[in-house]
């Protein structure tokens, strides 16, 4: 992994999401971009003219740049984690377009492996503009939902039906040293599998290409897999979900809720992976 390009956007708190992602780039051994997709506002007292308290009164100024943020996240990280083997490096990309041709051009132009963004909701995501730059992604997106934070991404659910998982994806998900729960649910109209065969399934077709010690199986069936899938992301404290973009509608799937109907896995990170024309 080379370079992990940060789409800074005002909604979701620029300052929040270029933290999460330097412990992403922490993990993961890569180096930050930082771009400014929209402009930071910042609040500052107004002086009052005659002496006047200003105390109460703000005005909005847009005086943070992307340089000054990258400044700001870099000073206090560093120093919490100057004894740490690898310390994300963070540059700053600026542009006037924002679409995703441009997104897509950023990345090819940067050796970008990875973009992270930030959404207030992720049931936004169904009505979002962000959702054409994910669509048209050739790397993995990840996007992260307001008020979330962690300290390391040690648990991933790859939510997926094992028949057709994806090799490629679990040797990505390797690159974060944690536990990979490959979560079976079964694609629309076609049947559930037992567990004896789900775990024969994930050896023979995925663990034993894979070589990793820290693959584990769960297999969600019968009618109740939503909260089957909720006691998953409780049980395995799982700090993000991963899914394959445009494959067998999982992710149409994942964000079927509404703001009445939103389940706790709606409150993690989500990896979408592009397919089928991921670079790698």
């Amino acid at each position: 992994m080379n370079n992990i390009l940060v789409l800074i956007n005002l909604s979701a708190g620029a300052e929040r999401i270029a933290k999460l992602s330097l412990k992403v780039a922490q993990q993961l051994s890569a180096n930050v971009l930082l771009c400014n997709v929209f402009e930071l506002p910042v609040r500052t007292p107004l002086v009052l003219a005659g002496g006047g308290d200003a105390t109460d009164h703000f005005e909005d100024k847009l005086y943070l740049s992307i340089e000054e943020l990258a400044d700001k996240v870099k000073t206090h990280y560093y120093y919490e984690h100057r004894n740490e083997a690898h310390q994300p490096k963070i540059n700053c990309l600026h542009t006037t377009v924002f679409n995703s041709d441009k997104i897509k051009s950023l990345v090819a132009e940067n050796h970008v492996n990875m973009i992270v963004t930030g959404i207030p909701d992720l049931l936004e995501l169904n009505t979002s503009g962000l959702l054409s730059i994910i669509n048209n992604a050739d790397c993995p997106v990840l996007v992260i939902p307001e008020n979330v934070n962690f300290s390391t991404f040690d648990s991933t659910a790859y939510l997926t039906d094992l028949r057709y998982c994806d090799v490629a994806v679990v040797n990505f998900l390797k690159k974060f040293n944690s536990k990979i729960f490959v979560t079976h649910v079964s694609s629309s109209g076609i049947p559930d599998i037992e567990d004896c065969y789900a775990q024969n399934l994930l050896t023979d077709a995925v663990a034993n290409k894979v070589g990793y010690n820290k693959l584990f199986l769960r297999n969600i069936k019968g009618t109740n897999r939503k909260r089957d899938l909720e006691t998953v992301t409780n049980t395995a404290a799982i700090k993000f979900f991963t899914i394959v973009n445009h494959k067998h509608y999982v992710l149409e799937r994942f964000l079927s809720d509404t703001s009445t109907t939103r389940r706790n896995y709606h409150n993690v990170p989500l990896m979408i992976i592009p397919y089928p024309n991921w670079r790698q």
